[in-house]
Order: C-alpha cells, then structure tokens, then sequence
C-alpha cells in the first residue's frame, strides 16, 4: 500500500493524541519522537515496516490510518463537527465550562484530514475554557501547543492571537521575561499586516504593558507613540480602550499626568458601552490610583465615591482587596496616617485573587501605610516582601524603586509614581 503524505501523517497525530499518548509514547524503543514528529508533519514517509508498527501501537491497521473519505462523507463528518463547535460555545454563553470543554476536546480529537481550520477552532477556544477553568499549566501548554501548528505559523493573524494569549497569561503568572518574549513575536508577525488592523493594535498594547510592567520605560515611550498611530482607525470598544490606556500609562511615566488622566478618561467612556465588567472595573482603579498620584484631588475623591459603590454592588474578595488599597492611598495623601493604617488593615496581600505582580503593588501600599502610623518594623517588612514580589515576577525597576523607597525613609523627588500605574 503506498503511504500517502500529508494525509497518513494527520491521521496517526489524531488518533495518537485521541488516545493521550505523547509521541515518545508511539516512538517506542526503534524510533525517536523527533521520527514521529517528522511522520505527523508530513515530511517523512515511513516505509511498510514503520507504518505497520506505528498502526499496531495506535491499535490499528496501516489501511485505517491511509484511508480517505468520500466527499459525502467527509462533508457529513464536517457538519457533525462544527455542531460539536457550536453546542461548546452554547456551553460557554451559558457559563457550564465542563461541558464546554468536553464536546471542544471531542471535536479536537474527532477532526480528520482536510479539517484544520475547524480543528484550530476548537484547539483555540478549549484553551480559552481551561483558562476559565483556572487550570493555568494546562492552559499554557495548549496555547503552546496551538503555536506550533503550522496553520497558526501560516496565517499572521492566528499567530498574533495566539501570541498575545500567551504574553498576557504568562503575563498574569508573574513570568514577565517570557511575557515579552512573546509579545515581541506577537508584534513582529503583525508587522506584515496592514495598518488599522486590531491584531497590529492587540500586540503593541501587550508588549507596551508588558514593557511598563517589567521597568522598561523609554521602550514603552516609543512603543506608546506607534500605538498611537494604532488608535485611529480603531473601531469603539474595548481594543480602543485598552490602547488609550496603555498609552496614558507610558505618558503618565514621561511625566505628562494631566495627559494620562484625559486618556483615562476618554478610554472609561468607551469601555462604559461594553459588558467587559472586569476590564471597566480594573480601569476605574487604575485612574483613581493615578489621580492621586498626579494630585488630581477633586477628581480622585468622585473617582473613590464610584469605587466605593461598585464594591457595595460587587462584593467579592478582590474589590474588597482594591478599595482598601485606594481608601489607604487616598487617606496617605491626605496625610491622614490613622486612617491610612486602618484601611490598610484589610488588604491581604495573599489573596488569591491577585497576580504576582498587584500583590506586591498591594504590599508596598501596606508598607507605606504602617510607615506613616509609625509601625516600622512592619512597614520594612511589607517593602521587602513587596521588593522581592516584584523582582520574581521580573518587574526589576519597581523592585529597585520599593527598595530604594525603604532605604530612603520615603518617596524621593516629585516624579511619577511608578507604583501606581495598573496597565490593561
């Protein structure tokens, strides 16, 4: 029987991870997984022998694995599929998550040769589903996974996403180093995309917040600048929203606060339209924070007032976690140290609702507010636990700002904050 490539490849790829097995696992003692790699991709042929131990490990025949559907037949199995999809994102509006993942890792499995693009689907959004299941390893190993496809590695636009994806979840993880890693590929794929698309926009925002997050500040002036080339031709919603605030976060660190806060501003009035809950509620807290950083008093005390009610509308732990850091910036700028201290007394930095990188943010606020009450040994506590939070996630530059912050007694100079910058 002649082996006919890429389509034999495909096959025993599908059958081997419908199985869970690696492809060490099929490799066996005779070959490398690097051989069966090669088979899956197509790039090799096995010969007669190879073919028919390969089969006989996957509990099937040479003549299975070769074989091809009829037109009708793969057209009927196509259907069947993408009713498959479509019940999975039924299950996904309607928040059963389990059920989501079940038919999502069916069609993953079930999907022939010449179903790429409904497989890649399917691989795409079970990624999405583990992330929502809170299973982050396995999340970040399917997105991974996914960038290795050589459908995503073909098209710029799946590469960017998937690319994206990852820097923001390893983002999350407290993994800046690989983050930007990723996001830098994100931004040179989408190089070849013409401008105005929301891939080229979705990409700089990740790798400018990436970039703030991490101490790159005059890299994430440039980037800011080219994303606000970006902005323009951007639809209103969230990407618009996301873009303008990631830019304020670069020009409020070039020291233009007034700037940072309009753009704040003007991406809250797009995100007002949208049901992202959870992105309008971390911009609200990143421009209260930044008002009182600049000063803005008058409007950081209406911004505070909003905050308030959310919480009471939304009482989960990490809003309860947020207003205690805004009330204790806010009462520290009041140079009210009692007050700050007693809001601070409900943060808790080992929330688990907070990422690597906001648990130290919340630390050194704790820190500055037992300085201020005159609880030293807790406050140089707090900013070491926040110095050492920040350098494991790689933000080397707010480690070095809280250190430098402990050593000193206090902020010193008159300059940005960087510490209260929340980027999207």
């Amino acid at each position: 029987m002649t082996i006919e490539q890429p389509a034999f490849g495909k096959r025993v790829r599908e059958v081997r991870r419908a199985q869970g097995l690696s492809q060490g696992d099929l490799a066996g003692d005779d070959l490398s997984p690097s051989y069966v790699s090669l088979v899956e991709n197509g790039r090799r042929i096995p010969g007669a022998k190879i073919a028919r131990s390969l089969a006989q490990r996957l509990g099937t025949t040479v003549e299975a694995l070769s074989a091809t559907d009829e037109p009708g037949d793969r057209l009927t199995r196509r259907l069947g599929l993408v009713g498959q999809l479509v019940a999975a994102r039924a299950g996904q509006l309607a928040g059963d998550w389990p059920a989501a993942r079940r038919q999502l890792e069916s069609v993953v499995a079930e999907a022939g040769a010449g179903q790429d693009e409904v497989r890649w689907e399917a691989r795409w959004e079970l990624a999405t589903v583990l992330g929502r299941l809170d299973e982050p390893a396995r999340h970040e190993a399917a997105l991974r996974e996914l960038l290795d496809d050589p459908l995503t590695r073909s098209a710029p636009v799946l590469h960017a996403r998937v690319a994206v994806e990852l820097a923001q979840l390893l983002r999350a993880a407290g993994r800046l180093a690989d983050g930007v890693r990723f996001a830098e590929e994100a931004v040179r794929v989408t190089g070849e995309l013409e401008p105005g698309r929301p891939e080229r926009a979705q990409a700089r925002v990740a790798l400018l917040s990436l970039s703030v997050d991490s101490g790159e500040w005059s890299r994430a002036a440039q980037l800011g600048a080219e994303l606000r080339e970006e902005v323009a031709p951007l639809p209103p919603g969230e990407l618009r929203a996301s873009a303008l605030w990631a830019v304020a976060g670069a020009q409020y660190l070039e020291g233009r606060p007034d700037r940072a806060l309009e753009l704040l501003a003007e991406a809250e009035q797009l995100l007002a339209a949208t049901d992202g809950m959870r992105l309008r509620l971390r911009l609200a807290r990143a421009r209260t924070l930044l008002a009182l950083a600049a000063g803005a008093q008058d409007q950081a005390d209406a911004l505070l007032e909003r905050a308030r009610q959310a919480a009471a509308l939304i009482d989960t732990p990490s809003t309860r976690i947020w207003l205690a850091v805004l009330e204790t910036a806010a009462a520290l700028r009041r140079q009210e140290p009692a007050a700050a201290a007693g809001h601070a007394a409900a943060i808790d930095p080992d929330a688990a609702a907070l990422t690597p990188l906001d648990r130290a943010r919340c630390l050194l606020h704790l820190a500055r507010a037992h300085r201020a009450d005159g609880a030293g040994e807790l406050a140089e506590d707090a900013f070491k636990k926040a110095a050492e939070g920040y350098e494991q996630a790689g933000a080397f530059r707010l480690a070095l700002e809280s250190w430098r912050e402990l050593s000193a007694g206090g902020r010193t100079g008159e300059g940005p904050d960087p510490h209260a910058v929340l980027m999207p």
